[in-house]
């Protein structure tokens, strides 16, 4: 049956689906982090019995059982904003994709199941026998329903960028680029949760009144902090293999993140991670600057270490491209900037960005035994509150790094005029916004 036009330009459909899509994403993959991150808390709980463990699996488990509801209501509306702004594009999709769809939406109830279960019998905690186990069980499930879950959303995300025939079933599931993509979201989803819980935690650590809920606050920023900077470290080696597949599967693609009139985003995706080390590192810094058992060399190697960071951080964000950035061209006639080339300028300093980070992380984790971590021997929380402040903005910076890569990679694929590459063209849903007859003539 044909279908009345809009008759709007497809640009107010292309701005509804971009914010129903990265908002509704944004809360699924905090989702996915963060069962992780609760079942891994749920395990060490059950094993040392420590009330701090249990109060921070507490606080994940209703985290969990919040935001699961919200998320359910976004999946909806960007559903409905699918079908009302782009009938063609997701009739297409989810007639190659059913199976993928339809187990996507089996596991997320499982995953609101288990959740719930998780939340609601948090009784069985002080259980004897069969019914602690079983409880942390439901930690586990809700984790492996959400990874599961994600696995199968990304098989889709990942057909529209690289896709493989549809008639054949096991190709077009397991396309050229859909491993690489989910396991670059795994640990980016667990960057994400990690910097976004030490926030929260941040937070409360801001507002609380009382030492002791300051001290569990402050704890609980610093494990949190441990899980997001530490995958932080990981993302440029599975981003490297991840771009590296996109260049061999779909060149043009590449061309237009690196080269072309979107590298400005991937600019922008390096400046923001370069802040997140730099934070990062100063956060490091701060903490393990107030431990009195810290390293002897610390002190030594932490101002070299921030210099080195900030350095690279700046060489890694400078772009090449300097006539694809927006109003560039107010500023500068420059069309190259040799400093900004990838190889070797960007490599190196990424290099330098991972491997100052990870030497500064073991210093963390090293000297995190001699930072009030354990029960009644914390040291009493000074006024300070940069530290917390930092954690905040490392927040505010995974979240916009995660928006910039998710937009920039979607607009790979509409900047060359697809909706699914090699396969549905924007051209395609005009009839959507103009009628057959408009559409065919603009064509």
């Amino acid at each position: 049956m044909p279908l009345e036009p809009l008759n709007i330009p497809m640009l107010w459909g292309r701005i509804a689906i971009a914010v129903a899509a990265l908002s509704h994403a944004l809360f699924a993959t905090f989702i996915v982090g963060t069962s992780v991150i609760g079942a891994l808390v749920a395990t060490i709980h059950y094993r040392s019995r420590e009330a701090r463990w249990g109060r921070l699996a507490h606080t994940l488990a209703f985290t969990l059982a919040l935001t699961t509801g919200t998320i359910s209501f976004m999946g909806v509306v960007l559903v409905i904003s699918l079908n009302v702004f782009w009938p063609h594009f997701w009739s297409t999709l989810f007639r190659i994709m059913f199976w993928p769809f339809i187990l996507e939406a089996g596991f997320f109830l499982g995953e609101a199941i288990f959740a719930y279960a998780w939340y609601y019998g948090w009784a069985w905690t002080l259980a004897p026998g069969i019914k602690r186990g079983l409880h942390l069980s439901f930690a586990w499930l809700a984790a492996g329903s959400s990874l599961i879950a994600m696995f199968m959303i990304d098989m889709v995300a990942s057909y529209m960028l690289t896709p493989a025939p549809p008639e054949l079933f096991w190709a077009r599931l397991f396309n050229p680029t859909m491993i690489r993509l989910d396991v670059h979201r795994i640990f980016g989803n667990l960057v994400w949760a990690g910097f976004a819980l030490a926030g929260i935690s941040a937070i409360g650590l801001l507002r609380a009144k009382r030492e002791e809920d300051r001290a569990h606050y402050q704890w609980a920023g610093r494990v949190f902090f441990a899980i997001g900077f530490g995958a932080l470290l990981v993302m440029p080696f599975i981003g490297f293999l991840y771009m590296r597949q996109i260049r061999y599967t779909e060149p043009q693609v590449f061309f237009t993140l690196m080269l072309g009139n979107r590298s400005w985003l991937f600019d922008l995706v390096a400046l923001l991670y370069g802040l997140l080390i730099v934070v990062g590192s100063f956060y490091i810094y701060k903490m393990v600057k107030s431990s009195q058992s810290r390293p002897a060399s610390f002190d030594g190697y932490m101002p070299v270490a921030l210099a080195a960071v900030i350095l690279a951080a700046i060489v890694f964000a400078l772009p090449y491209q300097i006539q694809n950035i927006p109003f560039a061209h107010l500023i500068t006639d420059l069309k190259i900037n040799p400093l900004g080339k990838m190889q070797p300028n960007k490599y190196f300093a990424a290099s330098v960005l991972v491997f100052v980070g990870l030497v500064s992380w073991i210093y963390f984790l090293a000297a995190y035994r001699g930072m009030g971590t354990g029960e009644g021997r914390a040291e009493p929380i000074r006024p300070d509150r940069s530290a917390p402040r930092m954690l905040i903005g490392l927040a505010v910076l995974s979240i916009l790094i995660y928006l910039v890569m998710g937009y920039s990679r979607e607009t790979a694929r509409a900047t060359n005029g697809y909706l699914i590459y090699d396969m549905v063209r924007l051209s395609d849903e005009q009839q959507t916004y103009q009628g057959t007859a408009l559409a065919r003539k603009g064509r």
